[in-house]
């Protein structure tokens, strides 16, 4: 196309003119119209910003048909979507911004004390973990694929690894629902499906909150021929997964998988499966894989109450659910009437200890078929310097070891020890995910500050990684100590080698099967 027939505005930063082409007899394109002059834009016509979205503009004559039909307006949310579900706030509380209480306030003494009650802790509180480096026949290709850069390779051994723990537990079959929490492209999910059986039925639900490019969704969708799959663009945090359409729909085992899950989505995605699958239970009845599950009526599990959970009943079936309408929704929408009744009786029901009370005793008072549908949580682990007190599912554990929430925090805090690599000139984490490696480079200053202070001056480099690593154990034990109490089996596992990714650990949970690796 002739650079004639080209937009004439000129792009700074890239250095060229635009691609996109103008109407005929204009110069400038519907994007840049407003830097066009008076003449071309018409007699008395004015271009002004989109007050939903100033990146763009439209005609002010316009402005009122624009918005009905911009696509950064605001749409009705589905009914899944509930703020704060998974937040780990009892009602009545504010979400607020966490504490900033760092290992950097305290003195020499309280420092080495603080330390000696970590490696106590740990020493007492988390066994060892084993290493059970895995891989898949299927990923066979791809690893010895000779163009692969040294950091698609280091990517491609931990998926590859974390399908092998799958294929351990014998869930690389029909009839599973795969949700991957914080999919990103979705690649770990399209690998999922390459290494599942030619005519296995299964269906993928992928989840992130923001919008990716590149994404795996067409490779796994693969026209027709591929398994049932969708695309979920929601914080965890505001998830309710048990009202998911599909989710009512599917009667068989559920897996839940994620490649580094960030900081304290970890808790939200163990709360999310846990915690609002119970929805299904009144209309479905799963097959229970856990043996110690009761079948005796009990009353509606107490959850934490969500500011908008009958804000949105006044949105129809078809503004929730693109296409059919499912029986979850037309039941809950009977129900709306009875949630929004009962609201106080749940305030007074809801758990007003931070949420540190064991989940089993809640759940054996209700019915345990309610999460017996998911059969394994697969998740490798990292940015443990990202957690969060109030979302922190592992509050019970501290109080059992005598932790405080000023104790996370500085746990939270020193955890960076581990992956940070100090003065040696480390490559931090070239495994890990581009956030990951950022989050680390932004604490790298300050603990290089550091470390010509007070750490450094006590305990030598390896000492501190040390330190860090076994910070990070105590928060995932507390982890594993949420999922013990809901009658999973549980184990932490060295799912590749450090020099893959010093992120190296996964969490294994499964019901009724043991998780065991020597």
């Amino acid at each position: 196309m002739a650079d004639q027939e080209r937009c004439a505005f000129f792009l700074k930063r890239k250095q060229r003119f635009c691609k996109l082409v103008p109407g005929p007899g204009k110069k400038f394109c519907g994007e840049h119209a407003n830097f066009a002059p008076e003449d071309e834009t018409g007699a008395g016509r004015k271009r002004v910003n989109c007050p939903l979205e100033p990146n763009h503009t439209c005609y002010e004559d316009q402005l009122k048909k624009h918005l009905k039909k911009c696509n950064s307006r605001q749409k009705p949310s589905p009914l899944y979507i509930q703020k704060g579900v998974n937040s780990g706030l009892t009602c009545g509380q504010c979400k607020e911004e966490d504490a900033k209480i760092s290992h950097h306030s305290m003195s020499t003494e309280e420092l080495m004390s603080f330390v000696e009650r970590v490696r106590t802790a740990y020493k007492d509180s988390v066994p060892d973990i084993p290493e059970a480096v895995l891989s898949h026949q299927g990923m066979k290709a791809m690893l010895e694929d000779p163009d692969n850069g040294a950091s698609a390779l280091k990517h491609l051994k931990q998926q590859a690894s974390l399908i092998g723990h799958l294929d351990r537990l014998d869930l690389l079959k029909s009839d599973i629902c795969f949700i991957e929490f914080g999919a990103g492209r979705g690649r770990l999910s399209h690998y999922v499906q390459m290494c599942l059986p030619e005519q296995a039925t299964s269906h993928f639900i992928v989840i992130d909150r923001a919008n990716t490019k590149h994404k795996f969704d067409k490779n796994i969708r693969r026209g027709e021929k591929g398994p049932d799959f969708e695309r979920l663009k929601v914080d965890i945090e505001d998830l309710n997964l048990g009202l998911v359409p599909s989710m009512a729909e599917h009667k068989g085992p559920v897996a839940a998988i994620s490649k580094h899950l960030c900081g304290a989505a970890t808790d939200l995605t163990l709360r999310c499966l846990i915690e609002t699958l119970h929805y299904k239970s009144s209309r479905s009845s799963p097959k229970d894989v856990s043996p110690s599950s009761s079948t005796s009526e009990t009353a509606p599990r107490e959850h934490p109450v969500s500011g908008n959970i009958a804000q949105e009943s006044n949105v129809t079936e078809k503004q929730l659910v693109d296409g059919p309408a499912s029986p979850i929704i037309r039941d809950t929408e009977e129900k709306r009437d009875d949630l929004e009744d009962g609201r106080q009786k749940e305030v007074s029901m809801a758990r007003t200890d931070n949420n540190s009370s064991p989940p089993t005793k809640r759940l054996k008072e209700e019915d345990t078929q309610n999460t017996s549908q998911v059969e394994c949580i697969l998740i490798a682990l990292c940015c443990h310097h990202r957690c969060t007190w109030t979302s922190y599912v592992g509050k019970g554990f501290f109080t059992e070891i005598g932790f405080t929430e000023e104790d996370f925090h500085l746990l939270r805090s020193m955890s960076s020890w581990a992956t940070c690599g100090f003065a040696r000139g480390q490559t931090k984490n070239e495994g890990g995910n581009e956030e990951e490696v950022k989050e680390n480079s932004e604490e790298e200053g300050e603990e290089e500050k550091y470390e010509q202070s007070k750490a450094a001056a006590i305990w030598t480099v390896e000492e501190r990684e040390e330190i860090g690593r076994q910070c990070k154990r105590l928060l995932d034990q507390g982890r594993l100590w949420y999922l013990q109490q809901c009658d999973f089996h549980t184990q932490l596992v060295h799912y590749v080698e450090p020099d893959v990714s010093l992120e190296n650990i996964a969490i294994v949970a499964t019901r009724g099967k043991p998780t065991t690796t020597t």
